[in-house]
């Protein structure tokens, strides 16, 4: 549970960060006016390097075990010597760099894409060390790296925009240029995660008996639902804001960062787990993953399928009927919190229809 807070907040930083230096490079007629404070983003960049040590630290308290030179010995040699304390080594030099940027510098474009600069390079060195670099090597790092550009990038301006825009005005042309940003952007880190979700998984639906699978089946599930307040919030919050200039998209954007931050947090989850390239291999060693034994009965030995039955169907049908009461709540500017109530029971009755549908592969 620890990994998921740290490694979703360490999400949060990278979001903000990236978000805010595109922001700044763009004119004041093509966004809302931000107001963000310097100490805010420093505090940030700082935040990065602290979650990032945590997995070092406990790296370096099981080699001291194994060792007689002391604790500080152990650390050093994980910083020198393993890829882990390497990465964690480059991205606080890449941190100390953007800080004294952020702080010491004029506010220019410059400065900006220098910012920009040195956060892509953090996200791709932390990429360096996760499962695709573990696993496919360089390609599954630039997968990755992609990945995660597209997300912080469209995450973070949202995440801005939502929480420290200041006032109302140039909504329109805001929106007309963030809905394109934002389809290119899912565009991208859904063809990688696709690739990526091929690549560290042997079977989609036999992964599910597994905590990674289960937690991979609730982050597109989960990302699922953000795709429908992202319509909401693209397209038809574009019409709302051509017919009504005063009309401002600010309470229906959090309401979809909290969506992004769940994603965050399954994701923070994931980086954690053995990823189900060997199935069998791996439930030979742990106990199939609680969720699954909750809801379903389906013998882990075999190999699983999707197999739709009346249940299934009907608990799908619950979910397009949630998904329907969200879209209407919207329009009729009901609570973004009924709308957020509607879109998690969404959630659970497409995740409840699923593990109805898993069978034998006969």
């Amino acid at each position: 549970m620890i990994y998921a807070l740290t490694n979703g907040g360490l999400y949060v930083c990278f979001s903000i960060l990236l978000g805010t230096n595109i922001l700044a490079l763009l004119s004041p007629a093509h966004k809302v006016e931000i107001a963000i404070r310097r100490h805010i983003l420093t505090l940030l960049a700082v935040l990065i390097p602290v979650i990032t040590i945590i997995p070092v630290l406990e790296l370096t308290m099981t080699l001291d075990g194994y060792r007689d030179t002391g604790i500080l010995s152990s650390f050093i040699h994980v910083l020198t010597e393993l890829d882990s304390g390497r990465v964690w080594g480059i991205l606080l030099l890449l941190v100390l760099f953007y800080i004294g940027i952020n702080l010491f510098s004029t506010q220019s474009k410059g400065t900006y894409l220098v910012g920009i600069f040195l956060i892509v390079s953090m996200i791709f060195v932390h990429c360096t060390s996760g499962h695709g670099a573990n696993i496919e090597g360089y390609k599954g790092t630039l997968y990755h790296t992609f990945h995660m550009l597209a997300v912080c990038a469209w995450a973070g301006i949202l995440l801005v925009v939502s929480w420290f825009s200041s006032n109302d005005e140039n909504w329109r042309p805001f929106v007309h240029w963030f809905t394109r940003f934002a389809v290119v952007s899912v565009l991208i880190l859904t063809i990688t995660g696709i690739i990526m979700s091929f690549l560290f998984t042997e079977s989609i639906v036999s992964s599910w008996t597994l905590p990674y699978g289960q937690a991979l089946l609730i982050k597109h599930l989960l990302f699922f639902a953000m795709l429908t307040f992202a319509f909401m919030n693209g397209f038809l919050i574009k019409k709302k804001v051509e017919n009504t200039p005063s009309f401002s998209p600010r309470k229906w954007w959090r309401a979809e960062s909290f969506l992004i931050l769940s994603i965050f947090s399954v994701t923070g989850f994931m980086t954690e787990q053995e990823t189900p390239q060997n199935i069998a291999q791996s439930l030979s060693r742990q106990e199939p993953s609680l969720l699954f034994q909750t809801f379903t009965s389906v013998d882990v030995s075999h190999e699983l399928m999707l197999s739709p039955n009346l249940m299934s169907a009907l608990f799908a049908f619950f979910s397009l009927v949630f998904i329907a009461m969200t879209i209407y709540s919207f329009i009729k500017r009901e609570s973004t919190m009924a709308a957020l109530f509607m879109v998690a029971m969404a959630v659970f009755s497409l995740y409840v229809s699923l593990m109805n549908s898993v069978a034998h592969i006969v």
